[in-house]
């Protein structure tokens, strides 16, 4: 005769994180971003994000011989969206960032 198993407590915890994770919010989903690229900084490359990426949507070169660039997404007809732009030292190493998104959630 077979008998059923109940769930392992293991696959119940692995399912509830499964959820939580689909139910973040985009704000959460942001400051994980915002996370990820401050740990980047000093480490990856122009290459790294190009192959991560793509081409961004604007280069800007800098006094320093640095640059700015700029991924850019435009969703619903503008009425959301982000702005993604990395600076680079001048070895083309991740110095620092910036991302600004719409709708913010209230």
């Amino acid at each position: 005769m077979h008998h059923a198993h109940p769930p392992s407590s293991f696959a119940i915890l692995a399912m509830a994180l499964l959820l939580v994770g689909c139910f973040s919010s985009l704000e959460q989903r942001w400051e994980r971003f915002d996370e990820e690229m401050r740990q980047d900084i000093g480490v990856k490359t122009k290459d790294y994000f190009i192959s991560e990426w793509e081409n961004p949507t604007k280069r800007t070169t800098m006094a320093d011989g640095g640059s700015t660039w700029t991924w850019q997404f435009r969703g619903y007809g503008g009425a959301q969206g982000w702005d993604k732009s990395l600076t680079f030292r001048p070895d083309g190493v991740l110095k620092e960032f910036h991302r600004d998104y719409w709708p913010k959630e209230n």
